[in-house]
């Protein structure tokens, strides 16, 4: 079903707000904001059979075909999801539990989706600060979820949690939309944050791996986008901030955009491309190096916090 065609109103029970955007979820989704009045969705989720694949879908990994119009993934033996036009994913379930597709739905599918519709998801974190969003970036493991928490334990409100959706304006200027309501981290994380793990879902039974709910403090507008810090280690003893410039800045969005392997198999390379360059030239970009033995929480988020309350002095 296509549901840009669709004129009916659903159900709030199954309405979320994310990333700009208004999902109908064929599901109770703790992880999203429930919207409080009916509407039209902007995206339909469902379970249903999968049709055959494109005989011109291009192969792109283990159960990954893509076309420019639809792309499906799944795991072997578990699911197989599809995402069509932008505005339409689903699900063929065969043995999985309701937590792990939502994982699925949030990162992967919800990073093709955003990508359709011209959206670009960055492998991020962001806060909503007086200068605007404020975006870590970074590899798995380098500490985006720790050093988010740390800067919500600080009192800021929360935009983003790992999939950053980066949306461009009329203007041309780029604003990071709110995300999940949920941030996930290692017990060792949760120690240094001296998070409570009792009674916390795990994200996979196997994993000390937790999820935090932080739906008081997931910020409600959009913010546009201040200024970008990459994470990454050094083998020295103190952080550093190292300001990025021309194609440096380029590269390190490039770099940390979900999905971004499959971006040309969807034709859309060259709307990345102009999304990158974008961002790269109105925003400032810092690389932040942190020693790779200890994770030097404070000093990182003393550092930052500083280097962004100077973009909102004027002064950066």
């Amino acid at each position: 079903m296509n549901l840009g065609a669709s004129a009916s109103l659903q159900s709030c029970l199954h309405l979320y707000k994310a990333f700009g955007l208004i999902w109908q979820m064929p599901m109770d989704f703790p992880e999203l904001c429930p919207v409080s009045t009916p509407q039209k969705a902007d995206v339909e989720v469902r379970f249903g059979a999968l049709p055959a694949v494109d005989a011109n879908a291009v192969a792109a990994g283990p159960l990954r075909q893509v076309t420019p119009g639809e792309t499906r993934f799944g795991l072997p033996g578990a699911v197989t999801i599809l995402i069509r036009g932008g505005n339409e994913i689903v699900i063929e379930r065969q043995q999985i539990d309701d937590e792990m597709i939502r994982l699925l739905i949030m990162g992967t599918a919800a990073a093709l989706l955003l990508h359709q519709r011209g959206i670009l998801p960055l492998h991020g974190s962001a806060i909503a600060t007086a200068a605007g969003a404020v975006l870590f970036l970074g590899h798995s493991g380098v500490g985006k979820s720790t050093l988010l928490n740390e800067f919500l334990r600080r009192g800021y409100l929360m935009l983003a949690e790992d999939l950053a959706a980066v949306r461009l304006d009329a203007t041309g200027t780029a604003w990071v939309e709110p995300g999940v309501q949920i941030t996930k981290l290692w017990a060792d994380s949760a120690a240094v944050l001296e998070q409570e793990t009792e009674g916390l879902a795990r994200v996979r039974p196997q994993l000390e791996k937790y999820v935090v709910p932080v739906g008081h403090v997931l910020a409600t507008a959009a913010a546009p986008v201040a200024a970008i810090y990459v994470l990454s280690l050094h083998n020295q003893d103190h952080v550093a901030l190292v300001e990025q410039r021309d194609a440096r800045k380029f590269n390190a969005l490039l770099d940390h955009t979900w999905q971004k392997l499959v971006v040309k198999r969807m034709n859309l390379h060259r709307a990345h491309f102009q999304q990158v360059t974008s961002v790269a030239s109105q925003t400032r970009i810092t690389r932040v190096q942190r020693p790779d033995q200890g994770f030097h929480l404070t000093e990182m988020a003393d550092r930052i916090e500083a280097d962004f309350k100077a973009l909102d002095r004027g002064v950066a």
